[in-house]
């Protein structure tokens, strides 16, 4: 007669501040994509239909898709879409796996922290400049490099806390802080 199996333990809930941060980013890089859409629709239709150009439109476009890349990585990297070169790594025993992924998000998080400090540095030395076609400060461009790198950092963080608190609760638990089960392609 066969044994039923016991049930898994239940995945370890994300905090509902996580969701409505999720949630806003995810938000705010639909309406930057929509704008960026827009704004390429406006130059098309200025160059071919009127014969003239809209000389901020690619700035501003470009500055748009820098924020939503930095501001997104962070989700990117909660929901395990960012690439990983783990074969070695899941090659190993799961306790020595532990380790190497606690010490790959430990340099993580120090580059990050690293980058989040000079990025904030380069913003505050360029902020006297101005962008060529829009009448804005270098400062808010540059300071997607600061702020993408500190949220990134955060992401980090918290997927190794979920992962681990996860772990502890059983195999079957793992979610990330988004709420998806993680594929096995990160660090």
């Amino acid at each position: 007669m066969p044994v039923p199996a016991t049930p898994a333990p239940a995945p370890v809930p994300p905090p509902h501040w996580a969701a409505a941060y999720f949630a806003t980013v995810e938000w705010l890089a639909i309406a930057a994509v929509g704008a960026v859409t827009l704004v390429a629709g406006l130059q098309v239709f200025y160059r071919y239909v009127l014969s003239d150009s809209l000389a901020w439109s690619e700035e501003l476009m470009r500055y748009l898709m820098i924020w939503t890349a930095y501001l997104c990585a962070g989700l990117a990297y909660s929901r395990g879409e960012m690439l990983g070169m783990r074969f070695l790594v899941d090659a190993c025993p799961p306790p020595v796996r532990a380790v190497i992924d606690g010490i790959g998000r430990a340099l993580v998080v120090a580059l990050l922290v690293t980058i989040t400090g000079y990025g904030w540095q380069f913003s505050v030395r360029t902020s006297a400049e101005v962008a060529t076609a829009l009448p804005l400060s270098m400062f808010w461009i540059h300071l997607a490099v600061p702020v993408g790198a500190a949220l990134l950092a955060v992401h980090v963080l918290f997927t190794g806390f979920f992962r681990a608190e996860a772990a502890s609760r059983g195999p079957a638990s793992h979610v990330a802080p988004g709420g998806d089960e993680p594929p096995q392609g990160r660090a």
